[in-house]
């Protein structure tokens, strides 16, 4: 008899619960704490229940909460060498679903491992219990804690443009993105129109990026400001935002290269070869797939982590499709950086780029569309361990596209089976344009 084993983890403890293939309790709820004594209780626990019930096969489910998870996991997997035991870290976007379609209301820590193991009875074939740790997922913290900082540094960027605009409005102009570094240096020395229009310009060219010509009319624009000049304690936050952005950014710069230096191997050097992909981005993006065999192809990818459309068709409407944005942000923030870069540094990208933007769709519409494609070459370059090839992807796309024309038409004549479109049926307009296209098609094959 098979096991089911649901362990709702919290922060220094966990709930577990143990049911039958029927849904039947074979031992109730009970907590252990994330102690050296707590997992020692639990593989003991294991052995008894195992031996007193018979199970061939116990599968344990956890929660991904954010590495909350790890310890008892890691336990349970160096444990399967002497215990029939099938671990799996479950999405909990499944679990929160599955318990929508049962109508439950209450969640507490004792209802959750039930709906855990409730979970893993009802969608079995939906688990890989396979799946293992990668090498890359070590890296996970250290990747985190680089977009915490670039979060931090978006903050500070913001705090540190709203009091520009009040103490030196004429500087917001060269900083419409963010605030360039040579405008920080002048910052941390002049924190206001005010002092600054009492220098001379051979004392601004000493900043870098700063010519006599940009010098003098920054200390004209200064005395003839239109800003509130403030006070000392304005004055004060000013200098010190320009110098924790400046720190901020040398740290992330730091850590960047402690992750290129450590996340190494095969599949990033191969993640290299595609145009807009650095070494950082490589890193980054392999810490977020862990392992490409997980997905069986490149759908599967692309709809993990969010980046396919989102179709609404009822009837004879038909929705705009839009990016689904479900799954980890941060593999879509790598990815949209490097389609920028890739749509200039590489012919084949930009023209997919260039044609998506002549069809009416907007700059991140179009960024959208590379970010999806990136994603779909490095699903092709890993699976196959081959270096990215242009010619390759546009022979894939000729491919691709005569299959979806003969897939649209087979799924209409599916659906038709019982019967052919009948004239004088009251259809819509719409619906009717629909049917001369296919009966158009029909005839022409």
């Amino acid at each position: 008899m098979n096991g089911y084993l649901g362990i709702d983890v919290s922060k220094g403890y966990a709930d577990f619960i143990l049911l039958s293939p029927e849904k039947e309790i074979l031992e109730n709820v009970f907590q252990l704490d994330d102690t050296r004594d707590g997992h020692d209780r639990l593989r003991h626990l294991l052995t008894d229940l195992i031996a007193r019930h018979g199970i061939t096969q116990l599968y344990c489910g956890l929660e991904s909460t954010g590495g909350l998870e790890n310890n008892w996991y890691g336990s349970m997997v160096q444990w399967m060498d002497e215990l029939p035991l099938s671990v799996a870290r479950l999405n909990p976007a499944g679990i929160k679903k599955n318990i929508q379609a049962r109508l439950e209301r209450n969640v507490t820590d004792a209802l959750s491992s039930r709906y855990i193991a409730e979970y893993m009875i009802a969608h079995g074939d939906a688990i890989d219990y396979e799946a293992q740790d990668s090498s890359f997922s070590s890296f996970r913290s250290l990747h985190r804690h680089i977009f915490l900082q670039k979060k931090q540094k978006t903050q500070l960027v913001n705090q540190a443009k709203s009091l520009i605009y009040s103490t030196f409005p004429e500087l917001m102009k060269y900083c419409k993105e963010s605030i360039p570094n040579w405008v920080l240096q002048l910052l941390q020395k002049y924190p206001s129109s005010k002092k600054l229009s009492k220098i001379k310009a051979s004392q601004l060219i000493k900043i870098p990026h700063l010519d006599l010509e940009k010098a003098e009319s920054l200390i004209g624009e200064a005395k003839n400001t239109v800003a509130f000049h403030g006070n000392n304690a304005t004055e004060y936050l000013i200098k010190s935002l320009a110098t924790q952005i400046l720190e901020k950014q040398q740290y992330i710069e730091e850590c960047k290269s402690v992750l290129e230096q450590n996340c190494q191997g095969p599949e990033v050097s191969l993640l290299t070869t595609i145009p807009g992909i650095a070494k950082y981005s490589a890193a980054a993006i392999m810490i977020e797939i862990e392992n490409i065999q997980r997905f069986e192809t490149p759908k599967h990818v692309v709809s993990y982590f969010g980046l396919h459309p989102e179709l609404k068709e009822s009837g004879d409407g038909k929705s705009m499709p839009r990016m689904s944005k479900k799954g980890r942000s941060t593999m879509r923030a790598i990815l949209f950086m490097c389609a920028k870069s890739a749509v200039i540094h590489d012919d084949h990208l930009k023209s997919i780029y260039q044609r998506h933007r002549s069809n009416g769709k907007g700059y991140n519409q179009a960024i959208g569309v590379i970010m999806q494609k990136l994603l779909r070459i490095t699903w092709g370059v890993l699976r196959n361990q081959q270096e990215y090839g242009a010619t390759v992807d546009q022979q894939n796309q000729l491919i691709h596209k005569k299959n979806i024309t003969q897939d649209e038409k087979n799924q209409i004549d599916r659906r038709r089976r019982f019967q052919q479109h009948d004239s004088s049926a009251p259809i819509s307009k719409r619906q009717s344009k629909k049917r001369k296209v296919h009966a158009e098609s029909q005839a022409s094959s």
